[in-house]
């Protein structure tokens, strides 16, 4: 039986399909523009419920046997050609040559990514992730209840448990 789990990292909610032999189920989790990682791990929990009726995310990525992952962001950036350049200098000619097999795929990656495969490999997730950081800061933690609100949940609490 083959597992494929698909994710759409958006700007709002991160999407999972888990495609499971002939069964499709789908889950949403909120992005966390400040540490993608939370979103990413916290929806794969989620389809590890599905899979398996409560939290296994470990058993989940030992049994799937492919994971595609792609992000709104990412595919802004590199339309619009946006954000820092980074490289990745490679010294096995073979490795370019097996990303652009054919001619037409080497000019897609050329128009895509704007660069000579021999010379240089974009890391895309890399600017995505400066890119992100830079816009996004973490939520603020909540200040702690008042004494007010925790004396009023007591009372609340203590009402339901008489029954009032």
């Amino acid at each position: 039986m083959t597992r494929l789990i698909n994710i759409d990292n958006g700007g709002t909610l991160t999407d999972f399909c888990l495609v499971d032999g002939g069964e499709v189920r789908y889950t949403k989790t909120l992005t966390t523009p400040y540490d993608l990682s939370r979103c990413l791990f916290d929806g794969l929990t989620k389809v590890s419920e599905l899979a398996y009726a409560e939290p296994r995310l470990a058993a989940l990525l030992q049994s799937t046997d492919c994971i595609r992952y792609s992000t709104t962001q990412g595919t802004n950036a590199l339309v619009q050609r946006a954000g820092p350049q980074l490289g990745l200098l490679v010294t096995d000619p073979t490795l370019v040559e097996g990303l652009a097999a054919t001619q037409a795929q080497e000019d897609l990656l050329a128009a895509l990514v704007g660069f000579v495969p021999a010379i240089a490999l974009f890391v895309a997730i890399k600017a995505i992730n400066t890119l992100t950081r830079r816009a996004a800061k973490e939520p603020p933690v909540p200040a702690p209840p008042t004494q007010e609100v925790v004396l009023l949940t007591e009372i609340r609490d203590q009402l339901a448990r008489r029954g009032a």
